[in-house]
């Protein structure tokens, strides 16, 4: 259990003198409210939920930005890692490099996508239960989570990676994070956790760049048109939406 509350609250803080502190204050919380706990079943979200609070309330302390720098990673397991064939198809220095740069993106993240990240690819939670412990719809835990891996292809194209590596860049960082030498199961994230739903990935992509400037546009021309012209405009929309979601899905 030690170890598994520490890996969420390392991942989170990627500091790992202070995921050590944190977590021993967050199993000290634990003892003392554990008599609280009505349904044994929810232990787990409660004891996340705790750690989650744990955390943020040190960086609203240390009046920290959103995103963090990292400031202790394991520099022998990384380089040990690298320098092992794991089938990738990537050589010592590339997975060296990719190991590094996820990372540094991951640190760049706003804290609520890095935690959805972690809470869904690494602790396996179902939208269900991320949106129970984020105190939110289950809707808005999967657009949630769709802007905070659209942020971290973002982050990896920026620093040369393509972003069809994310999901042996989120193996890598949860095999560097992980507590303990068993760190290869640790890091396996299967492509299905990834997915977030049609309508969740349509209400995201609304929400880029690309989206906001495509809603500006029409918003604009819908304002020119009489009401059949609206109407087939409309039509056209709904046809546009699926391939919209089509494009966001294949990248």
């Amino acid at each position: 259990m030690q170890g598994r509350l520490f890996a969420y609250i390392y991942r989170l803080t990627l500091n790992y003198d202070l995921a050590q502190d944190l977590s021993q204050e967050t199993l000290l919380r634990m003892v003392e409210s554990l008599k609280d706990l009505k349904q044994v079943e929810q232990f787990w979200l409660w004891l996340y939920r705790t750690a989650m609070g744990k955390v943020q309330h040190y960086f609203r302390d240390k009046k920290q930005q959103q995103m963090i720098h990292i400031a202790a990673l394991d520099k022998e397991r990384l380089a040990e890692y690298a320098s092992q064939n794991h089938n990738d198809g990537l050589n010592s220095v590339m997975r060296r490099e990719l190991s590094e740069t996820i990372c540094q993106a991951m640190a760049r993240l706003k804290f609520a996508y890095r935690n959805v990240l972690i809470l869904r690819c690494f602790e396996q939670l179902s939208y269900a239960e991320i949106a129970g412990l984020m105190d939110c719809k289950e809707l808005r835990a999967r657009v949630l989570f769709f802007r905070a891996k659209h942020s971290l292809k973002q982050q990896l194209a920026r620093r040369g990676f393509s972003k069809t590596l994310l999901l042996i860049a989120l193996g890598f960082f949860g095999v560097i994070t992980t507590p303990t030498k068993a760190a290869s199961a640790a890091g396996a994230v299967s492509a299905a956790s990834l997915d977030v739903g049609f309508l969740a990935t349509l209400v995201g992509a609304a929400g880029t760049r690309l989206g906001i400037s495509i809603m500006t546009a029409i918003t604009a021309l819908a304002l020119t048109l009489s009401l059949e012209s609206f109407i087939c405009l409309l039509a056209f929309l709904c046809y546009l939406a699926v391939c919209f979601v089509i494009v966001i899905y294949s990248q």
